[in-house]
């Protein structure tokens, strides 16, 4: 079946790979690898999604017209004196057939490095051409939150969402540098799209290091929210590992348990880090330690 022709010439960013299958009022989930996405929680979560739903690619942006490829350089397979092949960073549409009653569109990949309207735009035009009408996006950022306690995740809509994910919490006030993921929510808002951004709240002494907690989390409330099951036995035993990992890197610094337990008494309380010490120096200490393991 040829790809629909409306689409062919309505943004040249965004390629057609093939026809994407009928899909039952799709959600389009958003997962952007960069800023900010804390401990990887967020590209974790769509890369594990993209495999679990089994999901293939049916679209892709115009890597030159968005990559800048001296920050996100192409990466070289060489075998036996022979280059094998060059990887190139890509942004792609995935399609999944989930059982609940929607299906569900991911947009998975780099931020892109330029021309983020015209990444809107076509993305806009895209959830058009589908039938999109509601976009999750997710990313995650350093909290002084313990990882002793479960990730909290937060949510900020975009002024034409109402309360779509009511099992997260509002963020309740930020001034600040934005990822494309948040520029592409102002848009939708503009084309009249509801769009929800869920942040995960990462250990600010770890956030460094990939964060599967984080990334189960925000799988659980993305599947509450489909009103669907996903198998997360793989992330579960990830995040168990990881936990004990961090616990013994813990116990071998006294100020990092004494930092640990002010921020358990802080999360418990429902409070906020003002006054807590950054724990760069714990962080920079706990971090050697998970990369050695």
């Amino acid at each position: 079946m040829a790809p629909p022709a409306s689409l062919d010439g309505m943004v040249e960013l965004l390629h057609w790979v093939t026809s994407p299958p009928a899909l039952r009022r799709p959600v389009l989930i958003v997962a952007l690898e960069g800023f900010v996405d804390a401990g990887v929680v967020a590209a974790t979560a769509g890369a594990f999604l993209r495999h679990r739903w089994q999901s293939e690619p049916f679209a892709r942006f115009d890597r030159d017209a968005l990559i800048d490829y001296r920050a996100r350089r192409p990466t070289a397979v060489v075998d036996a004196g022979r280059l094998r092949r060059v990887e190139w960073p890509d942004v792609e549409v995935f399609a999944a057939t989930v059982d609940g009653p929607r299906d569900a569109t991911l947009l998975l990949g780099p931020e892109p490095d330029m021309r983020w309207n015209a990444f809107a735009d076509a993305t806009v035009a895209l959830c058009r051409q589908l039938g999109v009408d509601v976009v999750l996006g997710l990313g995650a950022y350093p909290a002084a939150t313990p990882h002793t306690r479960p990730i909290r995740i937060l949510k900020a809509t975009n002024s034409v969402a109402g309360d779509l994910v009511p099992e997260a919490g509002d963020i309740s006030g930020y001034t600040g540098p934005v990822g494309a993921g948040t520029a592409l929510q102002d848009a939708l808002a503009a084309a009249g799209i509801p769009a929800v951004g869920l942040w995960a709240e990462v250990p600010h002494y770890i956030a460094g290091s990939p964060n599967p907690a984080g990334a189960l989390a925000l799988v659980r409330l993305l599947a509450a929210t489909l009103h669907t099951e996903v198998d997360t036995t793989e992330l579960e035993a990830a995040a168990k590992l990881h936990d004990e990992q961090v616990a013994e890197a813990v116990a071998e610094h006294p100020d990092a348990g004494e930092m640990v337990t002010a921020l358990e008494a802080l999360y418990d309380q429902g409070g906020h880090e003002d006054g807590l010490p950054s724990g760069e120096a714990i962080a920079a200490e706990i971090e050697r330690f998970l990369r050695q393991q």
